[in-house]
């Protein structure tokens, strides 16, 4: 089902009630852009730490933003790399640990791939870079059909952008080698702004989670699916989640301050974004940002009850 017969399927379509996402709460201020990933059976989030450009967390002065991972149970940092780097994803394969990522604050042209078996010696390579006018930022990347596909956000004034942001593709044999997808034929969607993807593979389709910008200042998470990362057709039950007061809700709040506590109750709230996801005792855990778009932001954690690959399909079925 491609537009052309969206509005159909939504006059026709049958939709039964589908379980819901539950918000836990928030466990971080001024962090975005995260993913969760099982690591020798721990729950481990990779984050890119900004710099102060984009709002340090803890109101550090740091000039240079890096990557760390952060042990999810009891949210100590496992370890720390790649300086001067932004905007990154990790995909964890055959005991190896492979993260892309931003050269740069944000916005550059160079892609980077740091791979470890230990996360404490890291290998690094330059595995894409973009010509003139292509801004890049947020990735995220799955084992698709005989390969593996990435999902790249791209702005900048560069014709494959259309109305910023656009997610194009490139696609690799073994995670080191990556091959650009045509920008003007392999993209979603230069008609609007679709940023922040989150790309799975489920049995033919390519599901991404993205975000909408939506009318009066709001962001909000979408679903599309594709065979061929051409033609998206859209999901019938979206967007996949609101802001709302659930996201406020403090996790451990022994862990924060009186000061961030009321910084976190009194924030404006309209985007819920940078989605992304994983299996993880039977559930598929979420994390996700809100805030005001605008550098006062939050990290945040939901659940689905049931495997990611039911929680991806219920859009569509």
């Amino acid at each position: 089902m491609g537009y052309k017969n969206f509005g159909e399927a939504i006059m026709n379509g049958k939709i039964p009630r589908r379980k819901r996402l539950k918000k836990l709460g928030t466990v971080k201020i001024n962090t975005v852009e995260t993913t969760p990933v099982l690591w020798n059976g721990k729950l481990l989030r990779f984050e890119w730490v900004r710099n102060s450009h984009w709002g340090a967390a803890g109101g550090v002065d740091r000039a240079v933003g890096c990557y760390q991972f952060v042990d999810m149970e009891n949210e100590e940092t496992v370890c720390t790399f790649a300086m001067d780097h932004s905007f990154g994803c990790c995909y964890a394969e055959n005991g190896k640990m492979y993260v892309i990522g931003v050269r740069g604050e944000g916005g550059g042209s160079t892609l980077d791939l740091f791979v470890s078996s230990d996360l404490q010696s890291w290998e690094c390579s330059t595995v894409l870079t973009f010509p003139e006018g292509i801004s890049l930022f947020n990735t995220s990347i799955c084992k698709g059909d005989g390969k593996y596909v990435m999902a790249i956000e791209i702005g900048g004034s560069h014709e494959a952008v259309g109305a910023p942001f656009t997610c194009v593709f490139a696609q690799s044999a073994d995670l080191t080698h990556w091959t650009m997808l045509d920008m003007m034929e392999y993209s979603y969607s230069r008609r609007r702004y679709t940023a922040c993807p989150c790309i799975r593979y489920v049995d033919g389709f390519y599901y991404m989670i993205y975000l909408e910008g939506a009318p009066c200042h709001r962001w909000l998470p979408y679903i599309v699916r594709s065979r061929d990362l051409k033609e998206f057709e859209l999901g019938l039950t979206n967007p996949i989640m609101w802001p709302d007061d659930d996201d406020k809700k403090v996790i451990r709040p022994e862990r924060f301050t009186e000061e961030e506590l009321s910084y976190i109750e009194n924030a404006v709230n309209c985007n819920n974004s940078d989605f992304d996801l994983c299996d993880h005792g039977g559930k598929t855990l979420i994390t996700y940002s809100w805030g005001n778009q605008y550098g006062k932001e939050f990290l945040a954690l939901a659940e689905y009850d049931g495997s990611s690959e039911e929680f991806l399909k219920s859009f569509f079925e």
